[in-house]
């Protein structure tokens, strides 16, 4: 274990120990134990190993100029451990420190989320050297070698495939649904899966130079260069703090009584103050996990119901992140039936993305799928079968001509019709007779365009779609989801440089993604929230923010509930600075005593935890 990993877990400690402290000594209250001082004395210790934590980071902000809400929540704690008040300082002890412990947490997560990715890359790869293949280590591969790429592995480095054919499942690093087929002179991606086939590679990147390893560089420069976003109690608690030390210090110089100052210092001790974000951010997150949505600390949740913009990727966010069958069109009198199921038994024995598509289709309709009597697979072409003594081709259109499949002028247009509309065309031919075309596609999410709408509705001015996939394919989904901006075919790294320009424009931006290309503008957005389901760890873990399902709906349900808990700490705030006010011009008069002001600080509190815990039971 590192010394940071033990650093933390002692940390961990250290807060349940005076958490379960706290928690004994409020059941001996609750419950009347005698002799009280035992009930005091596990809060006092409580508040004072927790508080001593606050107290040092109030003094490191004040170094750097800057006060903050544990500089409130500081006087609070020494003031209510002063008055006997032990186990409210206790209270705001646990509240603060769990949350910020809570968000420590997951930007630990995130960086361990990145270590997980790079052991997820190939750590060898099969080498042509001197005429033989040879396994090396790959960061020993050298620009222009040549990389041997079997089916199921991952190609190690970038680089241009100069043999062979072969399926590629790219999405992890450009987003596309849809795999594509690799032949020579391909472009292709280190840590990419090659679903079926085999590659000879020419290596172009050394591994520090791929674009996958540029991904890790771009997710780590936007976790170290974000800025913190301020919370809504740190905007209060500046101008606060210095009115309640002023006022107890005129009082003091102008009465020269102590009760009356000390009167001051207990009626402002700024417990509820300081209780009005963490108490409504817990009941509110509790609301939120119970409902599916796991938010990792208080300040994503603020952030999330001031979002200007929604960001979202396309694949597995909009869309399903799979291929479906979308269209079937029969030639010669042939159903949509009959093209499907000479597809699914031509294609059974296929591990191809395209053919589990149809082969879905095809038990959806009910279809009897029989064995091929003979299979044989065409690297990035298709497959060509027997069945019932007749010979069924399914797959693309130089596979068809290959077989003497004539291809009239109107299915050629009905053919570039498809690909417009981002599909992929599959033809099926008997006996050299063309019977149909099968349209694949990535399809939309039942209730996007309602989700959107409600997003609009709860006050985000635009829905923007960051993809790598093509623009015919963007185009479409943005259209059928009613999508405000679109822009395709974008790289990681551009992802990122669209993020920042809707910051620097001055919006507040909520990226939603799941998948490896999206963790930098993840990252960097001012809030991430990753599609929990299909999401790989490093966008789950990046984000501030996880579905544990792939609706869409609950970001705009979040929304609503983040501006609800907004609403009850403005208010918590307002009326404990009403309180406070109050409290201070009649205490500094004189008219209230510190046992008076005693009782108005515990009330103020108590009513600013009962308003926030409405927020826990808040239907979504």
């Amino acid at each position: 274990m590192t010394d940071e990993g033990r650093f933390e877990n002692i940390r961990l400690g250290v807060f349940l120990f005076y958490t379960l402290l706290a928690l004994a000594s409020g059941i001996l209250s609750l419950t009347g134990h005698e002799p009280g001082y035992i009930g005091d004395g596990l809060a006092f210790i409580s508040a004072a190993v927790g508080g001593a934590i606050i107290l040092f980071g109030s003094v490191q902000s004040l170094l750097r100029r800057n006060l903050t809400v544990d500089f409130l929540a500081s006087i609070a704690i020494v003031v209510s451990l002063a008055i006997g008040q032990y186990l409210a300082a206790a209270l705001v002890v646990v509240m603060l420190n769990g949350g910020e412990l809570v968000e420590d947490y997951a930007e630990s997560k995130a960086s361990q989320a990145i270590e997980k990715l790079v052991r997820s890359a190939p750590v060898t790869a099969r080498v042509r050297r001197k005429g033989k293949e040879v396994e090396i280590p790959v960061e020993e591969v050298q620009v222009d070698e040549l990389v041997l790429v079997k089916p199921g592995e991952k190609i190690p480095l970038d680089g241009i495939v100069t043999k062979g054919h072969g399926s590629i499942n790219q999405a992890s690093i450009t987003g596309e649904s849809m795999v594509i087929e690799a032949t020579s002179g391909r472009e292709v991606y280190g840590n990419t899966l090659l679903e079926d086939g085999a590659l000879e590679v020419k290596v172009t990147k050394e591994q520090k130079d791929t674009v996958f390893y540029h991904i890790i560089r771009l997710v780590e420069e936007a976790q170290t260069n974000k800025a913190p976003i301020e919370r809504v109690a740190d905007r209060y608690a500046r101008w606060f703090a210095p009115i309640i030390i002023v006022l107890a210090l005129v009082t003091f110089f102008l009465t020269g009584d102590v009760l009356s100052t000390a009167a001051v210092l207990v009626v402002s001790c700024p417990c509820a103050l300081s209780l009005a974000t963490p108490i409504a951010l817990v009941a509110s997150m509790g609301n939120a996990a119970r409902n599916g949505i796991l938010v990792r600390g208080g300040t994503s949740l603020e952030c999330v119901g001031k979002s200007d913009v929604i960001i979202v990727d396309k694949t597995g966010t909009l869309t399903k992140g799979t291929p479906q069958v979308v269209e079937v069109k029969g030639f010669n009198g042939c159903s949509e039936t009959e093209i499907i199921q000479l597809a699914a038994v031509a294609e059974k024995f296929s591990e191809h993305s395209i053919a589990k598509a149809i082969l879905e289709k095809a038990e959806a309709l009910g279809l009897r799928v029989d064995d091929p009597d003979g299979f044989e697979v065409r690297r990035g072409h298709g497959v060509i079968a027997k069945t019932n003594g007749k010979r069924v081709v399914v797959g693309n259109k130089q596979l068809h001509e290959e077989n003497n499949v004539v291809l009239s002028e109107p299915i050629t247009a009905y053919l570039v019709s498809q690909e417009i509309n981002g599909r992929t065309a599959v033809l099926v031919s008997m006996d050299s007779d063309l019977r149909g075309v099968i349209s694949v596609s990535d399809t939309l999410r039942e209730g996007i365009a309602t989700s959107i709408k409600e997003m609009k509705q709860n006050g985000v001015k635009k829905v923007v779609m960051l993809t790598g996939d093509n623009r015919y394919v963007a185009e479409k989904i943005s259209k059928e989801a009613s999508i405000d901006e679109t822009w395709a075919e974008l790289l990681p790294e551009e992802k990122v440089e669209h993020v920042k320009k809707y910051q620097s424009q001055g919006y507040i931006t909520t990226m939603i993604g799941d998948g490896i290309n999206d963790a930098p503008a993840l990252a960097t957005a001012d809030i991430g929230i990753a599609m929990g389901v299909a999401g790989t760890d490093v966008a789950i873990e990046t984000a501030g923010i996880v579905l544990t399902t792939d609706d869409l709906a609950k970001v705009s349900k979040l929304i609503k509930l983040s501006q609800k808990a907004l609403i009850v700490i403005k208010q918590n705030i307002m009326f404990s600075l009403a309180v406070n006010i109050l409290g201070l011009i009649l205490s500094a008069l004189g008219v209230i005593t510190p046992i008076t002001a005693s009782i108005v600080h515990e009330s103020s509190a108590l009513i600013v935890v009962f308003n926030s815990l409405r927020l826990a039971t808040k239907k979504m």
